[in-house]
């Protein structure tokens, strides 16, 4: 039975499971998420609550109120992306993460997580104590801000007395937000999974490399909560590069198709085939 037959079997169970989608931070890494939702979109597989870190909030928010992966493929291809590098603002010389918030903010006309089609969480850090922080009330914009804020670039962003930055620090691929949300089985979209390709040449790129090897660790641990896992192979491209969209998109859905063997084997233990 082939996986557009697996579906449509699943939906017509009368209690179906609850199926999330985790999908991960990790900057311009993130634009591989369009191509990932657009082979979920094509085959229809029903996904009940998404939560998403960082540029995976972003991409996770998005798609949650509704806006189609081809439509969030041409909001990135016409975007210059100028907004994430907002002048400096603030004494210690970081920059502001308030573009973002902006940008997101016109794409979801302004949407709080009260009116999202499916229930979305997104994932932040408290930057003073290192704790987990879940966020899925009040406006959605403002959240993916929080959630995309990268210590040592932006600013910290206050909110409910706390100061809360990118969740990357803490749960960069949130598999168990995932499942506190009432998620019984996971679909995961890793794009950190080929990293010993990576062959870093400059200082910036050893930095970046040496941020990527930390995250890894708590990647690791969350990958333990995943039923399916679909892991584009972007270790060549620049994570700060925005620039080559239709190469990431295209990445993450060859990820994802490659993905279906996996996708197939759950859906079977779901309905007893």
């Amino acid at each position: 039975m082939d996986l557009k037959a697996l579906i449509a079997e699943l939906k017509q169970m009368q209690q179906q499971p609850s199926i999330g989608l985790a999908l991960a931070g990790g900057s311009a890494y993130g634009l591989a998420h369009i191509g990932a939702l657009r082979f979920i979109e094509e085959v229809g597989m029903p996904i009940h609550v998404v939560a998403g870190t960082s540029a995976g909030a972003a991409a996770g928010a998005a798609w949650a109120s509704g806006v189609s992966s081809d439509q969030m493929y041409q909001a990135a291809k016409q975007t210059d992306w100028l907004f994430l590098a907002k002048p400096v603002a603030f004494k210690s010389g970081l920059m502001s993460s308030e573009g973002i918030e902006n940008w997101i903010n016109r794409l979801l006309d302004g949407k709080d997580f009260s009116d999202l089609k499916i229930p979305f969480a997104a994932v932040a850090c408290d930057f003073t104590t290192g704790e987990l922080t879940v966020l899925n009330e009040g406006n959605v914009a403002r959240a993916v801000r929080i959630s995309c804020t990268v210590p040592g670039i932006y600013h910290p962003v206050e909110s409910g007395g706390r100061l809360l930055v990118d969740g990357g620090l803490v749960q960069n691929l949130p598999a168990s937000v995932c499942r506190s949300m009432g998620a019984e089985f996971v679909i995961g979209v890793d794009l950190h999974a080929n990293l010993a390709s990576l062959k870093p040449r400059t200082v910036m790129r050893s930095l970046i490399h040496a941020t990527h090897i930390l995250q890894r660790q708590n990647e690791l641990i969350q990958l333990q909560y995943v039923d399916v896992v679909i892991q584009p192979q972007l270790a060549k491209l620049n994570p700060f590069n925005f620039r080559p969209v239709d190469e990431y998109v295209d990445l993450g859905y060859r990820a994802a198709r490659e993905a279906a063997e996996q996708l197939g084997q759950m859906l079977r233990e779901i309905i007893g085939n």
